[in-house]
């Protein structure tokens, strides 16, 4: 009895353990002291992390460890946030956390906190969690940070995040303490794909509150190419109506574009309203396309704004156009498309498949 007492009390000292039947983890974290006014971005950091100073406390165990661990106690991954991949908010099943979240951080705004969920972050082609190795090495970030294990469930942008979380008890320097997060077995969130037809979006819309009536959902627009650029923008804007912590909507299919794009800023259309000038491409109803570079020039050192000067390209071909869109693009990675209201999707999807490059944000203009 007496050894399995000690045993017991080895397993609970270890830096990480896992127990599969009740699903959870439990691993020992290092007090920062960071302070009890301290603007926090992270609860826990790994131990090879530069960002210790913004974080309440840092493992013991290394982030590889502490994934190992929640795979072993069967914990399922959910889907990490990626904002190049158009996925801005993240989707995981929630995590019982003793302590609570509550009895450590200070929420500053009076604002709900979030549940706590897992993603177990971006991992790279071998499936090694990223932030093994990258900084800032998060564990349980407490902004949208992809490479986070763990995450409040919300799209949480950084800037507008910062300030709203402080240590709510003071843990000296040093001083370690233990952390369980349990899984209950129940699945929080489910992924759903939301085919946008004409003459079936009332459909869509109907099975999409029912499947959100159940759980959360992870939502995928998937917009026909049948649809005028008119249409996918009334869609869209459906579709931002919905958009929120209980309808996820994530990513796109391949080769077609994120709801959002439809919905371009107005103000944009004016070249000096921009805060840059990435290419624009013209889709003309005749089938030629116009690729159009405006140049900068900030040779005028009286006048705080550059004097502008577009310069076009004309093309017959998709492939062509698209080379030189992507080669302009690369500075900014974002390409502004013009098109007439009733220009067919299935022809921007021809030239966003066109373009190989890593373009990240596109913008679809209704002309």
């Amino acid at each position: 009895m007496v050894a399995s007492l000690l045993a017991s009390l080895c397993i609970a000292a270890a830096p990480v353990s896992f127990d599969a039947q009740r699903h959870s983890v439990t691993f020992t974290a290092t007090s920062t002291d960071c302070g009890l006014d301290m603007q926090l971005e992270f609860l826990f950091v790994g131990p090879n992390s530069d960002r210790d100073y913004e974080s309440m406390f840092v493992t013991d165990a290394s982030v590889k460890e502490i994934a190992e661990a929640f795979d072993k106690a069967g914990i399922p991954r959910g889907r990490f946030i990626d904002p190049a991949a158009s996925r801005f908010w993240p989707a995981g099943d929630v995590l019982e956390m003793k302590p609570s979240f509550a009895e450590l951080v200070r929420e500053m705004r009076g604002e709900k906190v979030p549940p706590v969920v897992y993603t177990g972050g971006a991992r790279d082609e071998s499936g090694l969690p990223v932030a093994e190795t990258n900084m800032p090495a998060a564990v349980f970030a407490l902004y949208g940070c992809g490479q986070s294990l763990i995450h409040l469930d919300d799209s949480l942008d950084q800037s507008v995040t910062y300030g709203r979380f402080q240590p709510a008890v003071k843990i000296p320097k040093g001083e370690r303490r233990e952390f369980t997060f349990t899984w209950d077995g129940r699945k929080f969130w489910e992924p759903h794909t939301m085919k946008l037809e004409r003459g079936k979006v009332g459909e869509a819309i109907a099975a999409l509150k029912e499947h959100a009536s159940r759980c959360e959902v992870d939502v995928t627009a998937d917009f026909s190419g049948d649809l005028t650029v008119s249409e996918a923008a009334g869609f869209a804007q459906a579709i931002a109506m919905v958009d929120s912590s209980r309808v996820k909507v994530n990513g796109f299919p391949e080769g077609q574009l994120f709801y959002r794009a439809y919905l371009p800023m107005e103000k944009w259309r004016d070249r000096r309203e921009r805060l840059s000038q990435p290419p624009e491409v013209h889709l003309r109803g005749d089938g030629t396309l116009t690729v159009v570079h405006v140049k900068e020039d900030w040779s005028d050192e009286e006048s705080l704004d550059p004097k502008l000067t577009p310069e076009e390209f004309p093309f017959s071909d998709c492939a062509a156009a698209a080379a030189k869109a992507e080669t302009l693009a690369a500075r900014t990675s974002t390409v502004l498309m013009f098109a007439p209201a009733d220009t067919k999707l299935s022809r921007i999807f021809e030239f966003r498949r066109a373009v190989k490059g890593r373009v990240t944000t596109w913008y679809v203009f209704q002309e």
